[in-house]
């Protein structure tokens, strides 16, 4: 039944107004062109009110046993993990039953305020679980954290609203961004395993940092429908755990196909027996070492003599290593700045929801979105005004072709990533071309933050999202001040089976304890924190 009125709910522009409108598009009207388009417009907005009286489709929740729960108090989170404690429970049975689960703040958990690690207000509380969190209650896990993360997932760890997230393996270190809380969650044993997401390294970064195992998976195998977006082509979500067997088992209760997703896929995707995909030994296996990965992207010595020893495990493991190149592998941050530019620019001119997709879009999400965006745009961080600022100009004063360039060198950076794979069955490189850097110790200069978004740090990591190519990270040894270093294995598109059987090779076979494993544990929440 709908309701009867005089008037719909949209009111038509004024002339002047239509005048104003036009000239952002350089049409210059009339006086008289502008009343007929005043008129024409007002006409239009018939057909958009009656879409307030059509019903649209809602989700139900399908758990909702959830305390909304509190900010940490006095010592309950010593390494500035969480944002928020909660308690959202899952099914009672299932393969992650009993197991804890931390969720970093820019996914959504119906009932939970999403910070993403900022201050704007109005400050949304979603309605709608994510479909990642939607599938970890399914399988019987319980969130028990929001984790801290850089604000609006743009930063190396020390840009979040809430402070930085500390290392576990030594608080005076970053943990890596924007995943920051999610990595030091999982490490200090807060809970079992986390959620972070990456768009340029963000699952991984954070991992290797920690000790910890990190999958970005193949894109668009993980449904982003929940998330806040950045980019739709290099918005993934990934599991963060202390083992290669609970990544892998986490990663098959969240993948697949989803209705409700924005990314695409040609075929829709459907989770792999991952959980299964172990291996003692790699006899016959060809592995890549990519030799941009090392040198030319900056990897610091200590990080190399890692890597050595990984490569001389992988051998004794029965691999056979082959060096492969990727031209345009150190140039992958150059084009990725390109990607994200316009893409943050076109995010935000949709209320971060993006725009040519067949997804599901949460309107109280974008209508949030468009407020914090007018009322808090002097709190929006640094890299974000930057990127605005810098893809508007490009467009007005360069035609916006610096866009078409950069995707046309990704496609090319895709291709070459494909046929260094062509040979061998994985790549390998480290992560991260450095251990952690120190935290700064008080408020940063005007400037400072600018100079540590971690551009440095990304080498190895940006390129495969914007390829999308699946990369886990596991740890392989110790760097300067006995922080951790990352072994990143990259597979083909869907090939997360083969990438799982090499970690987890490995990781049996290296008998190295990472700092993670030995912190198991520490600072556990008790049950029941949230009340």
């Amino acid at each position: 039944m709908f309701p009867i009125r005089a008037t719909g709910h949209l009111r038509g522009p004024s002339a002047e107004q239509v005048t104003e409108y036009a000239a952002k598009h350089n049409l210059r009207l009339s006086p008289a062109e502008a009343e007929r388009a005043a008129a024409a417009v007002t006409t239009s907005l018939l057909a958009m009110d009656r879409l307030d009286e059509l019903d649209a489709p809602v989700i139900e929740l399908r758990h909702t046993t959830r305390d909304p729960g509190r900010a940490p108090r006095g010592g309950e989170d010593p390494f500035n993990a969480v944002v928020r404690f909660c308690e959202v429970k899952g099914a009672e049975e299932g393969p992650l039953a009993g197991r804890t689960v931390g969720v970093k703040d820019c996914i959504a958990v119906a009932g939970i305020p999403t910070t993403d690690g900022g201050r704007r207000m109005p400050l949304p509380v979603p309605t709608e679980d994510a479909v990642v969190v939607e599938r970890l209650l399914d399988a019987g896990a319980t969130i028990t954290m929001k984790t801290n993360m850089e604000d609006l997932a743009l930063g190396l760890g020390e840009g979040s609203f809430f402070g930085a997230a500390r290392n576990p393996v030594d608080p005076r270190f970053s943990t890596a961004g924007s995943s920051s809380g999610s990595g030091a969650a999982v490490a200090a044993g807060m809970v079992d395993m986390a959620l972070g997401a990456d768009e340029g390294g963000s699952v991984r970064m954070p991992a290797a940092w920690c000790g910890l195992v990190g999958m970005k998976a193949t894109h668009g195998l993980v449904p982003s429908y929940g998330m806040s977006y950045m980019d739709h082509t290099l918005d993934h979500i990934g599991p963060i755990t202390k083992t290669v067997a609970d990544n892998a088992l986490m990663l098959e209760t969240i993948a697949g196909y989803d209705w409700r997703d924005p990314q695409w896929m040609r075929a829709a995707p459907s989770a792999g027996p991952y959980s299964q995909a172990t291996a003692e030994s790699l006899g016959g296996l060809r592995i890549g070492v990519l030799a941009e990965g090392l040198e030319p992207v900056g990897c610091s010595a200590d990080v190399l003599e890692a890597f050595e020893g990984a490569k001389e495990q992988l051998v004794g493991l029965g691999a056979t290593l082959a060096s492969v190149s990727v031209p345009l592998w150190p140039d992958s941050m150059t084009i990725a700045m390109g990607i994200i530019s316009f893409g943050l620019h076109a995010m935000v001119a949709s209320g971060g929801q993006g725009i040519g997709h067949m997804g599901r879009i949460d309107v109280e999400k974008l209508a949030t979105n468009v407020a914090q965006t007018r009322l808090g745009a002097q709190d929006l961080p640094p890299m974000l005004k930057n990127s605005l600022i810098t893809a508007e100009y490009l467009c007005d004063a360069y035609l916006g072709v610096h866009f078409g360039r950069a995707q046309n060198l990704r496609l090319e950076l895709r291709h070459q990533i494909e046929a260094a794979l062509d040979g061998v069955d994985v790549l390998i490189m480290p992560t991260m071309p450095k251990v952690a850097f120190e935290l700064l110790d008080g408020r940063a200069e005007p400037g400072v933050m600018e100079e540590r978004t971690g551009v440095d740090f990304v080498g190895n990591t940006a390129a495969l999202d914007l390829s999308g190519h699946p990369a886990l990270t596991v740890p392989c040894g110790l760097g300067e001040h006995g922080l951790p270093v990352g072994l990143q294995i990259v597979g083909r598109h869907l090939a997360e089976c083969r990438m799982y059987e090499v970690g987890s090779a490995f990781e049996a076979a290296h008998g190295f304890e990472s700092p993670a494993q030995q912190l198991g544990g520490l600072v556990a929440a008790e049950p029941g924190l949230a009340a």
